[in-house]
């Protein structure tokens, strides 16, 4: 009950932080902490190309968890290569689950307030979903990052995938969460299921990790 009412106010801390910069900084890779455009891409692009080489069908549903104002769809879109994406957008925030709506007022039914997907998908994607965070304790933004990744994966059929930063430590610095990699990946494949990671392409410090259901 004490862990469930902490990670609840982490959330509302966050739901106050990005609504406040998304009023600031509008719909842009700024408007949702990225330090750019280019690595907010990168991200994108490093996810999706996990799940097509994995996806044993195509197309293949995924769900945007922590989809911000978006982005990940826009760049679907424009992408040949991803076009046998079906997409879902999910985010706890009102105001970026409204941004969505805005840019994309035909599509507003992919988009849902919350944290899981609203039914079941092929993979659940969180790019940039943990990186930020009102934690002061690492280990506590850990357990709240698998509470979040072991309930999308009920929501799965395949798995997860998503991205981290990483340090030879775990640490928050300056309101980043940096994972120590070879202990996610422990962690994961004892909690959830076999695991791989590999470097992020042209973003420093980047890892991108696939969590696949067990067998």
């Amino acid at each position: 009950m004490l862990r469930r009412f902490i990670y609840a106010n982490h959330e509302r801390q966050l739901n106050r932080t990005y609504r406040n910069r998304l009023a600031n900084r509008g719909n842009t890779a700024q408007g949702v902490f990225w330090r750019s455009q280019t690595s907010q891409i990168a991200r994108f692009d490093a996810l999706l190309s996990l799940v097509h080489q994995i996806a044993p069908q195509k197309p293949v549903t995924i769900a945007d968890i922590g989809c911000g104002y978006g982005a990940m769809l826009a760049f679907i879109n424009k992408t040949p290569a991803y076009a046998q994406t079906i997409y879902h957008g999910v985010d706890i925030n009102r105001a970026m689950i409204a941004a969505c709506h805005q840019t994309f007022p035909a599509e507003n039914a992919l988009f849902t307030i919350g944290n899981t997907p609203p039914k079941l998908v092929d993979f659940c994607l969180f790019s940039g979903t943990f990186n930020l965070t009102h934690s002061d304790d690492p280990d506590l933004w850990m357990d709240y990052i698998f509470a979040c990744l072991d309930r999308c994966m009920a929501r799965a059929r395949y798995g997860l995938v998503l991205n981290l930063l990483c340090a030879p430590k775990a640490k928050i610095e300056s309101q980043i969460f940096y994972a120590d990699r070879a202990a996610f990946i422990r962690r994961a494949e004892a909690m959830i299921g076999p695991t791989h990671a590999q470097s992020t392409k042209y973003v420093s410090g980047d890892v991108s990790f696939v969590i696949t259901q067990k067998t």
